[in-house]
């Protein structure tokens, strides 16, 4: 009898440690699952910024930004008013560029993916900077993830700056 019942308890711990087993696995590929589609998220995000900077940057950027500057930009939203047709539509796609790069920035910090120092300041000074340069140009954020919106919003009032309205236009 206590030969069976030592069998027993044998198989019990041996279920127990099976199933102890599948579900450590279960939770290592759920983890797995999260990070390939912050990682597919990442590539997508930095393909699309990519192909903005490529049209933008025809080496005439930082021209484009300097008489942009000169004349008042972002102060003054009339600066823009000394660009050509084709010199906004380079700048709006520069800043398109920007803001998809910085929504990376944003989903990586939401997802533990970027150290927390690196988050909280040098991710809120590239949201401060971009901010009038957006609203200059009717950048809108609308096609930005809603959490990236509510961020901007936040950082943009506390800092005194111009505030996207909810559905991320100006």
């Amino acid at each position: 009898m206590n030969m069976d019942q030592a069998n027993k308890w044998l198989s019990l711990l041996t279920n127990v440690g099976v199933l102890i087993g599948i579900a450590l696995l279960i939770l290592e590929l759920n983890q797995n699952a999260e990070l390939t589609r912050a990682e597919m998220h990442a590539m997508r995000a930095d393909a699309k910024a990519e192909r903005q900077m490529m049209l933008a940057n025809s080496g005439e950027i930082s021209r484009i930004a300097q008489t942009a500057f000169a004349a008042g930009f972002p102060g003054k939203p009339e600066g823009l008013d000394a660009l050509n047709a084709l010199d906004r539509f380079r700048l709006n796609g520069f800043l398109n560029g920007l803001k998809e790069a910085i929504g990376n920035w944003h989903y990586l910090c939401q997802q533990h993916m970027l150290d927390a120092e690196l988050c909280r300041s040098s991710y809120r000074s590239q949201v401060i900077s971009i901010v009038p340069m957006l609203q200059g140009t009717n950048v809108g954020l609308g096609d930005m993830r809603e959490s990236f919106v509510v961020d901007v919003r936040r950082i943009a009032t506390e800092e005194g700056l111009p505030v996207p309205n909810e559905d991320g236009s100006w």
